[in-house]
């Protein structure tokens, strides 16, 4: 039996999947910027205080993961139905996954909120939370409804390329924003690192927007490598 051609993916929707993991990553760091400012709003010299900041900092990472990836992953879904036929059972078990992540990390939590209070150690770990779980969640979504081997590969190629540029990305935000932070505190006298704080915020807008391009860019690629060479090289398997 003949195998079918890599299918087609059009420029709007790449287009459109790309503006909804912006709008996705900037409506959870308006999440984000709701719990940081109180936390600001209550810090003393970068020191949490009091157990209600104490507990919102351990939710803050949670809530922003869950309503980010449920809501990119039911947008995705809802743009690219020919991809994602069954949206509803692929996000409960999204659910599920951003529930064990935060299970894992909330040891961590604890040991840095006990030990230190320190804010950007918080900022650090909920940062890590945030790009773990956008990428077990993208991930998920994409891997549900494959129906080929090649299906299976294009979404890992296209999940890992976005991610590693996330990465890269982020990396830059922290020195870039460690280097002005650093100027301010020598020029004013304040206290500077803000660094941790600038990838806290962009790394959800960053994450998401890079899953809209990439996951749609790769089929796109190798769709036309399908078409101008006839190779089909990621449904070998041996």
């Amino acid at each position: 039996m003949p195998l079918s051609p890599p299918r087609e993916v059009k420029f709007s929707l790449l287009f459109f999947k790309s503006l909804a993991g912006l709008g996705v990553g900037t409506v959870g760091m308006i999440v984000l910027v709701i719990f940081v400012l109180i936390a600001l709003g209550t810090a003393t010299d970068g020191q949490i205080a009091g157990p209600f900041l104490s507990f919102a900092a351990i939710v803050m990472g949670f809530i922003t993961s869950l309503v980010t990836n449920s809501l990119g992953a039911f947008l995705f879904g809802m743009l690219d139905r020919e991809k994602y036929p069954e949206i509803r059972g692929v996000l409960r078990h999204i659910i599920l996954l951003n529930i064990i992540i935060f299970v894992f990390l909330l040891p961590v939590y604890f040991f840095v909120i006990i030990g230190t209070g320190d804010q950007r150690m918080i900022f650090l770990i909920a940062t890590v939370q945030l790009i773990v779980s956008s990428f077990a969640s993208m991930l998920t979504l994409d891997l549900s409804n494959s129906t080929s081997p090649r299906e299976n590969f294009i979404a890992v190629y296209g999940i890992v390329f976005s991610t590693l540029l996330t990465i890269v990305a982020m990396g830059g935000a922290y020195l870039i924003g460690q280097h002005y932070s650093l100027e301010a505190e020598l020029a004013t006298g304040g206290s500077g690192g803000r660094g941790a704080t600038v990838v806290l915020f962009a790394i959800l807008p960053t994450t998401w927007f890079l899953f809209g391009v990439f996951t749609g860019m790769v089929e796109m690629i190798y769709r036309w490598i399908y078409k101008t060479w006839g190779v089909d090289s990621l449904n070998k398997m041996s």
